[in-house]
């Protein structure tokens, strides 16, 4: 036992011993590549004499003397801290060869190397001297102390070089907990590709360890590039070296990021190829990017927006927020299961303030008010600044001046305020230092010139200044026809209602699909009357003007009320809506939003339901309504039947459907799938659509499973 100690004492005390050498002859120091493969094996190693310490720490802190009060305790103390010294100068020389290696030569990586050192001189010089230590309790614990904390130290500082900044402390450090941004406020850069490459990029690029002399942690450094070059170039083939790098075999030694590594997902891919693609700009926004951007798209995936944000206050009761709905004014949810209320006025004959102070009933509630219009004055910006959860303000062309403008820095949640059409002015702007949220000020119109508005943009920080359009020849183009029937669901006849908000609009309509145009589709007179499944397109023309967007919808017909509905294959769990009833229960979910409740989605599983009738019923059509988001990876079914009988054991096949599938990347949409066969008696009638079993090529979930949603079937 004595011979092994000595033995295991003096390889330890000649391990630091080089390890002093070494560090202090390091400049000179030039590695064989047998040892760097030594070195790499530190971060496998060093676990050792971290626990090991620690026990020996715990040991002497809670056992002192007692440790040494027979044989056996004390051969156990005593190997305990000489596998630690020795532990802790074999992790330590590896440590230093690894540093040998490029993108280590950093201060931070300095400190590390010598608090290691520090670690295994103190542990051999503890074992040394443990019986004169350990029997002095305040010399016992002062050594233990200091042993802790060097460890501590140099343990969070090899954390940093390998994992990022703070890397240890992160969870409990607030300025570095996870913001939550809304659509309306997020940038392409800093809230979608930084992210990426935060965590699956910095932790070999950063500060403390520039692999390939390369570091993302700012914008200049990232544009800058490292040994290889730029990290992007739009004019070369597969644009840059990033991309390049990243599309490599996974088995290849310049793949990144590196095997056994966190990978890049597809999103993720498409997301950095379509940033580079469009100029890799920093200080682009996400909403100023069109609709159709796939970018936008693959944002709208991501971030919620004011309507659907997650909001921790409770729900208004229904029957204040019924009371509080007029012919005036309307107050209603922002989102389906959301607390989020907006309110708009439409009437400024009806408006009064009494009308204003109504609200403050849900003021807890209201996120959303829109008085465009309305002759709002400064005495009601008062009442305005109670609502405490506000995000968006309306206040175009109002009757307020500016005065008690200030009022509204009670609104600490505000995001979007627009003051276009008013006489305020450069002064009444800057009162507005209270709005830390805001992210969008509109002031187009209003008593301030170019330059004002140009200067306020750049004294408002974080903030975007909306100042409209200058031109006097500036063709203005139509926004579209708006629908005004709240229904979509016809079980009986109803009329068609359009309306456009610009005086002498023409409205022209189609119902066969076709898209209007101004000469041959029908003008909308107000006496169109729906009573089957119909899509219904409609665009506005007036003279001088660009004539606006097709406003398309479809109207779907319900002749028969199904008894009961089975699922006979369960959706995801996460949007099983309201159960098998959701298919019969005539609620249209909406585009934007399938985590409403109103959707059945399912991936794993096809879609497979059981529709049954208390008595025969002759059908001759079954319709399918679905929501199509392909950035959602919500796709077309690959195929549906519509399968029926008077005996749900023995149905046959009716009809068979399969559904092209989109081409590229396109805002979210409503598509009704009808299948039509001969008619027929039916009791019971089985519904079967297929998801894509694999994203195709062009999609940024390439090989990915899709999903299919579904809220409705309607029997005809």
């Amino acid at each position: 036992m004595q011979r092994t100690r000595n033995l295991l004492f003096n390889i330890c005390f000649a391990l630091n011993c080089l390890l002093v050498f070494l560090l202090l002859f390091e400049s000179r120091l030039a590695i064989p590549a047998w040892l760097q493969v030594a070195g790499r094996m530190h971060t496998m190693l060093l676990h050792f004499p971290l626990v090991l310490l620690i026990l020996y720490i715990t040991w002497m802190l809670f056992m002192g003397n007692r440790s040494h009060e027979n044989e056996f305790t004390r051969h156990i103390s005593e190997f305990l801290l000489l596998f630690s010294a020795l532990t802790a100068a074999i992790s330590a020389l590896m440590g230093l060869f690894l540093s040998t290696e490029e993108g280590f030569d950093t201060p931070l990586v300095n400190w590390h190397k010598w608090g290691g050192t520090a670690l295994s001189l103190l542990s051999i010089l503890w074992f040394t001297y443990r019986e004169k230590i350990n029997r002095v309790r305040g010399f016992r614990i002062s050594i233990s102390l200091a042993c802790l904390l060097i460890l501590v130290l140099t343990g969070h500082q090899g954390a940093t070089i390998t994992h990022g900044e703070n890397y240890l402390l992160a969870p409990v450090s607030p300025e570095k907990r996870a913001k939550v941004v809304l659509m309306e406020e997020a940038e392409v850069y800093k809230d979608m590709v930084r992210p990426v490459l935060e965590s699956k990029c910095m932790s070999c690029h950063n500060a403390q360890k520039a692999k390939g002399h390369l570091s993302m942690e700012t914008e200049t450094l990232l544009v800058k590039g490292g040994k290889n070059g730029k990290l992007w170039d739009t004019t070369a083939a597969g644009f840059g070296l990033l991309l390049n790098r990243v599309h490599l075999d996974p088995d290849d030694k310049k793949h990144m990021p590196p095997k056994g590594k966190p990978q890049l997902s597809d999103q993720e891919i498409q997301l950095l190829y379509l940033w580079i693609k469009s100029g890799a700009g920093f200080k682009t926004r996400v909403m100023d990017l069109p609709e159709t951007d796939s970018i936008r798209i693959i944002a709208h995936s991501r971030f919620n927006t004011i309507e659907t944000d997650d909001y921790d206050f409770t729900a208004a009761d229904e029957m204040k927020i019924k009371n509080l709905n007029n012919n005036y004014r309307v107050v209603s949810a922002l989102a389906m299961n959301s607390p989020a209320l907006g309110a708009s006025f439409f009437s400024a004959s009806a408006y009064s303030t009494e009308q204003l102070k109504d609200l403050l009933a849900v003021k807890k509630q209201l996120v959303s008010l829109n008085l465009t219009k309305m002759p709002v004055k400064d005495d009601g910006l008062k009442t305005i600044s109670e609502f405490s959860n506000l995000r968006k303000l309306n206040l175009s062309f109002t009757s307020i001046s500016g005065k008690n403008l200030d009022e509204l820095n009670k609104l600490k949640e505000l995001r979007q305020l627009s003051l276009s059409g008013t006489v305020v002015k450069k002064e009444d702007i800057h009162k507005l230092t209270g709005l830390k949220k805001l992210s969008r000020l509109y002031l187009w119109n209003t008593g301030l010139n170019e330059t004002e508005i140009n200067q306020l943009a750049v004294a408002l920080k974080g903030v975007v200044v909306e100042k409209g359009f200058a031109g006097d020849t500036t063709v203005l183009k139509l926004t579209p026809p708006v629908l005004l029937n709240e229904e979509q669901i016809i079980t009986d006849p109803i009329v068609l209602r359009l309306k456009h908000y610009v005086n002498g609009v023409s409205i022209r309509y189609t119902l066969d699909g076709t898209d209007p145009d101004s000469i041959k589709s029908p003008e909308y007179k107000q006496n169109t009357t729906l009573s089957q499944h119909v899509t219904v397109k409609a665009k506005a023309f007036k003279p001088g003007w660009i004539s606006s967007d097709i406003m398309e919808t479809y109207f779907y017909s319900a002749k028969y009320r199904v008894d009961s509905v089975i699922n006979l294959l369960p959706p995801e769990e996460q949007y099983k809506g309201d159960g098998p009833r959701t298919l019969t229960d005539l609620v249209k979910g909406e585009a934007g939003n399938f985590k409403s409740g109103k959707w059945l989605g399912y991936r794993k599983n096809k879609m497979e339901s059981l529709l049954q009738f208390s008595s025969p019923v002759t059908v001759s059509s079954v319709t399918l309504s679905t929501l199509i988001d392909i950035g959602g990876y919500i796709m077309p079914p690959v195929s549906i039947e519509v399968w029926g009988g008077d005996d749900a054991g023995h149905l046959k096949l009716l009809s068979r459907l399969t559904p092209q599938q989109p081409l590229k990347v396109a805002p979210a949409y409503l598509k009704a799938f009808e299948l039509s066969f001969s008619p027929v008696l039916l009791k019971y009638i089985k519904i079967v659509a297929v998801p894509v079993s694999k994203l195709p090529l062009w999609h940024p979930g390439k090989g990915d499973k899709g999903w299919i949603f579904a809220d409705e079937v309607f029997v005809n």
